[in-house]
C-alpha cells in the first residue's frame, strides 16, 4: 500500500521545503565534474531554514498588524510517520467588555514520509483565558464575565465576528508567506492505495 509523502491538515496547498537536490560531484581537487549526485538536506540546512522562517515572520508580523511569538508546544496533528515542529505563532487580540479574545495561527513544519517536509498551520482561540479550537465563546463568557447577561450576548457576537474575520486575515498572510518561502505543490492524483502524486503550482 502506498503512502502520501506529505501530511497536510489545513494549508490550501502543499508548501514543500527541504527537498532533495542535485549538485555536481567534485573531484579530488574540489573541481566540478560532469557527474551529478542527489543530496539530502542535513541538520544544519534544516536549522538554517527554521531560523530564517522565524526571523522573516518576526519582521512580517508588525507590518500586518499582528504579534509574533516563537513557540515549541506539541503539534496536535502530528503523526508518528510525519514528525512535526511548531515554529511560531501570529496572533491578534482585542478586549470585549471584560473579556480578552485572542486569535492565534500556529505555524508548523511537518516531516514528509519519503522526502522533504511541508509547512502547515492551525488556528486556536483564547477567550476568558481558555484555549479552544472553535469560535464558540458564549458559554465561557457567561461563566467568567461579570457583565450583565444582555451585554454578554452582544459582546459575544462582536467577539465571534472579530475572531472569524481575524482568522481569515491570519490565514491569508500565512498562506502568502509560505508561498514565498517554499515550493508550492498541488495534489495531481490520489489513488485508492494511498499513493499520491504532486505537481508544481
Amino acid at each position: 500500500m502506498g503512502t502520501s509523502n506529505f501530511h497536510n491538515v489545513n494549508a490550501r496547498n502543499i508548501y514543500a521545503v527541504l527537498m532533495n537536490y542535485e549538485q555536481p560531484v567534485l573531484d579530488e581537487y574540489g573541481d566540478e565534474t560532469d557527474e551529478i549526485e542527489e543530496c539530502v538536506p542535513d541538520s544544519w540546512e534544516c536549522q538554517d531554514l527554521f531560523d530564517n522562517l522565524k526571523e522573516d515572520a518576526k519582521e512580517l508580523a508588525p507590518t500586518k498588524g499582528f504579534s509574533y511569538h516563537a513557540i515549541c508546544d506539541p503539534d496536535p496533528h502530528e503523526l508518528r510517520s510525519h514528525g512535526s515542529n511548531l515554529l511560531f505563532q501570529f496572533y491578534k487580540n482585542k478586549k470585549f467588555g471584560d473579556v480578552d479574545v485572542t486569535v492565534n495561527i500556529n505555524c508548523v513544519v511537518r516531516g514528509a514520509y519519503y522526502e522533504g517536509a511541508s509547512l502547515d498551520w492551525y488556528i486556536t482561540y483564547d477567550a476568558c483565558g481558555l484555549n479552544m479550537n472553535q469560535i464558540d465563546f458564549l458559554e465561557s463568557m457567561e461563566w467568567y464575565s461579570s457583565m450583565p447577561t444582555g451585554m454578554i450576548k452582544i459582546q459575544c457576537q462582536n467577539a465571534e465576528r472579530f475572531a472569524s474575520d481575524t482568522a481569515e486575515e491570519l490565514i491569508e498572510v500565512v498562506e502568502e508567506f509560505y508561498k514565498q518561502n517554499s515550493m508550492p505543490l498541488t495534489v495531481s492524483a490520489r489513488f485508492s492505495n494511498g499513493e499520491t502524486h504532486y505537481a508544481k503550482l
